[in-house]
């Protein structure tokens, strides 16, 4: 009840945002955060790649359809993982003209 209360006042407080704010630590902070995050994604997708290559090495001893399938579907998500942190680089600063 009270904290319904609370948050029903709070949301009428007027905030007023500084002048020239220097945002450098932050932004810097989530740029290390998100090499971090890249280069796990990344380190996820080479081992789904080759597991996806030595899947594919051995269903081309087999007969099942099926199992080759799988093990390209397991290539292409190796690949797009791998790929995924320079992708979003190029979509964020914009391809070189």
């Amino acid at each position: 009840g009270v904290g319904c209360l609370l948050l029903f006042f709070a949301g009428n407080v007027p905030v007023f945002a500084a002048g020239n704010v220097d945002t450098s630590q932050i932004t810097n902070g989530f740029d290390a955060i998100y090499q971090v995050i890249a280069a796990i994604v990344s380190s996820i997708g080479s081992i789904f790649l080759l597991w996806g290559l030595f899947e594919w090495a051995q269903s081309l001893n087999a007969q099942d359809g099926g199992a080759q399938s799988i093990a390209f579907k397991r290539i292409g998500s190796g690949l797009i993982a791998t790929l995924a942190p320079q992708i979003i680089m190029v979509i964020r600063t914009g391809l070189p003209s």
